[in-house]
């Protein structure tokens, strides 16, 4: 999924040379390393580093590739092209690739990845994979037919991308020093309000929270479809 970004090696990022190092070796437009200390990524090229908002984007982009591949998936299920244990296996691979590369763009890259990432992946994900194997099984039973709806949902499983993000920083929050945290709404999309969870409306309304009280991203009315942001001070 790095491909699809629109920054191609980003999660390659190292550690142990210097920009000024990287830069004099000629490193190609899409090298970059990675400051722990600061959790910032640094162009190796431009000398400029990543900005949230470009984060946000990259992850935009690879979660609406997944979903496109999900949905066309899901699609030739429905037109009966494709059994549904191999469309059950390529969802899940799907989902693996696109939850992997948001979880490795969040800890710094390959370079970080060691046992105890890979456990907290597992554990951070496993909501997301339990909520599809309860749609697949719907899908088997008959509960869920195999509509026009059926493939909007299965794409919603890419839109968590942008949940998966926001979340772990807001997990990580507390161990890096922050103490409180804020819901802003996305600027462009048609916000949810109170039902049977809360909504993102009331809940931006709020302000400023102690971290712990902060309704993660999908456990609002709009589940994984929400494309809210967490800052944290």
């Amino acid at each position: 999924m790095d491909q699809y970004s629109g920054a191609p090696g980003l999660l390659a990022a190292g550690t142990s040379a210097s920009l000024r190092d990287a830069m004099r070796s000629g490193a190609g437009d899409d090298r970059y390393t990675y400051d722990p200390a600061r959790r910032v990524y640094t162009n190796t090229k431009t000398g400029r580093d990543v900005t949230d908002q470009q984060l946000r984007r990259y992850v935009k982009n690879v979660s609406d590739e997944t979903s496109r591949r999900m949905r066309k998936d899901t699609q030739q299920l429905i037109a009966g092209l494709i059994m549904l244990a191999v469309w059950y296996s390529r969802m899940r691979s799907f989902m693996r690739a696109l939850y992997k590369t948001i979880w490795i763009l969040g800890i710094g890259g390959f370079v970080f990845d060691d046992d105890t990432q890979r456990n907290l992946f597992y554990l951070f994900t496993l909501l997301q994979f339990n909520y599809f194997d309860n749609f697949a099984e719907q899908i088997h039973s008959g509960t869920q037919p195999l509509n026009a709806f059926a493939m909007t949902r299965a794409g919603m499983y890419a839109g968590y991308g942008n949940g998966m993000m926001q979340n772990i920083e807001l997990i990580n929050g507390e161990s890096r020093g922050y103490t409180e945290a804020r819901r802003f709404l996305g600027i462009a999309e048609e916000h949810c309000v109170d039902g049977d969870r809360p909504g993102c409306v009331e809940l931006a309304a709020l302000g400023w929270m102690p971290i712990r009280m902060m309704v993660p991203i999908g456990d609002a009315q709009c589940y994984s479809n929400c494309k809210c942001r967490i800052k944290l001070r």
